[in-house]
């Protein structure tokens, strides 16, 4: 059966304001103006590049300390309580290879016997609030909702929107324009090629919304 075609996309929610109104000094700043919450918690921060006009919102975890390079674009937001993690993966390809039983939780770090792989998040790309990404690549002008779970080994390409709730089962690819619900999550719909240059345009104006704010402008 063919995909329905969505003339305009069906977005998840926005970034949500937090319950207290953000000041300068609930934030770092970085020289490549990307916006920090100081409640934010970036593990091994070495190991995380972030290129610039970014926002990482309250409570939001980055897991660098995995021991594998998570490079973010430029003007991405990344709403509270968020949960970045690098795939885990055996570090040998070898079937028989003797492990030591330590932990492979999705939600743990790496044991003695695996190894994190890179994860790339592109640019103008939203991911909501208590959402967990455990994926090999999110694309560029990618909409992620709130509460969605990202399993390990996931792709998805660039312009699509995984809506709110949504779970993304292990070794899903989302290909490009696709519009993604539920769990397990499926493709629902797909979206117009006209989406990747609207969600550029928000996520620029969002910043700017975002900056002012801070500085007490309108």
């Amino acid at each position: 059966m063919a995909e329905n075609i969505v003339l305009s996309p069906n977005l998840p929610s926005p970034p949500h304001p937090p319950s207290t109104s953000p000041t300068e000094a609930d934030y770092i700043r970085t020289t490549t103006l990307n916006y920090v919450s100081r409640s934010a918690l970036i593990l091994n921060p070495s190991n995380v590049r972030i290129k610039g006009k970014t926002i990482v919102r309250s409570n939001v975890v980055i897991h660098g300390d995995y021991g594998a390079p998570i490079h973010i674009g430029r003007y991405c937001h990344i709403d509270e309580g968020a949960v970045i993690s690098p795939t885990i993966v055996p570090a040998s390809s070898d079937p028989t290879a003797v492990t030591d039983g330590g932990s492979t939780s999705p939600d743990g770090p790496p044991s003695s016997h695996e190894k994190a792989l890179p994860l790339q998040i592109g640019s103008h790309t939203q991911i909501g609030s208590n959402t967990k990404i455990r994926s090999l690549s999110v694309g560029s002008s990618v909409r992620i909702g709130s509460d969605c779970i990202l399993s390990p080994r996931s792709k998805i390409y660039d312009c699509c929107v995984i809506e709110d709730r949504t779970v993304l089962p292990p070794d899903m690819i989302v290909p490009p324009f696709s519009r993604v619900s539920g769990n397990p999550g499926r493709i629902v719909g797909r979206l117009p090629e006209c989406c990747g240059g609207e969600f550029l345009e928000a996520c620029a104006h969002d910043y700017g919304v975002f900056v002012r704010s801070l500085e007490g402008k309108k």
